[in-house]
Parts: structure tokens; C-alpha cells; sequence
């Protein structure tokens, strides 16, 4: 079975060695073992879990929210209800954030719509609704 020394580990995933120390102190990975020079050893275990951490924080799932999945997938004859109960609650904070972000376009927009001369700061009707609002 391979195994990875961090800054290994760090180059094959795209990770930063900070990044792969903070999610060990987390306890959501633990080198495989440490040499004799003190050096930490990962093994594919610790490289797919850490490949499946990424993929969560791309989808911007919390730190508790993955560490409840990993918790989950150690359970593997349990339902998947809670599994599926923590992407329903995530799904709905990102379509929240979404209609966040949308208002915040349409906001934006009006505000643009204030300026459409070459004007000075002084002069500049963006600001003045602004100081307004």
C-alpha cells in the first residue's frame, strides 16, 4: 500500500500541508505512522478522505457537516436518511444565500443605473444614494 509524507500528499491533491495538519488536528484524518525522523506518513486511505473533505468544501458543506457524514459513512448499514437530511438543510441554506446574492444584484443594478454621466466623486449620484440609504 502506497504512502504519502505530507508535502506529497499536499502536491497529489492540491492541498496545503496547513491545510492537511488542520484536518488532522480535527481528527478527520491521522497519518498511517511516523518514521523514525518524525515524519508523518499518510496512507490511500487518508488521500481519499481528504480528496472527499475537498469535494464537501467545494460545495461549501461546513466542517460539522462533514464531519457528521464521515461519521455517517462509518456506519454503512444505517439509513441513508441522515445522509440525505444533511444535503436538504444545505441545499436550502444555498438557495437562501442565492436569493441573497440576487437581491444584492438588483440592488446593484439600480444603484449603476444613478450614474451614467462622466461626473466627479463630488457629483457622483452612487454615493449620494448611498449616504441616503
Amino acid at each position: 500500500m502506497a504512502t504519502y509524507k505530507i508535502g506529497e500528499l499536499s502536491k497529489k491533491i492540491g492541498l496545503s500541508t496547513d491545510s492537511i495538519r488542520f484536518y488532522e488536528t480535527k481528527k478527520l484524518i491521522q497519518p498511517s505512522f511516523r518514521a523514525d525522523n518524525n515524519y508523518r506518513y499518510y496512507s490511500e486511505e487518508a488521500l481519499k478522505r481528504l480528496l472527499f473533505i475537498q469535494r464537501c468544501r467545494a460545495l461549501d458543506l461546513s466542517l460539522k457537516e462533514i464531519e457528521t457524514l464521515i461519521t455517517l459513512e462509518q456506519q454503512p448499514q444505517q439509513d441513508c436518511h441522515a445522509v440525505n437530511e444533511i444535503i436538504d438543510l444545505h441545499l436550502a441554506h444555498v438557495e437562501k444565500k442565492l436569493a441573497e446574492l440576487h437581491k444584492f444584484q438588483q440592488e446593484l443594478q439600480q444603484l449603476r443605473q444613478f450614474c451614467n454621466t462622466q461626473n466627479t466623486v463630488d457629483q457622483c449620484q452612487i454615493l449620494k444614494q448611498l449616504e441616503a440609504q
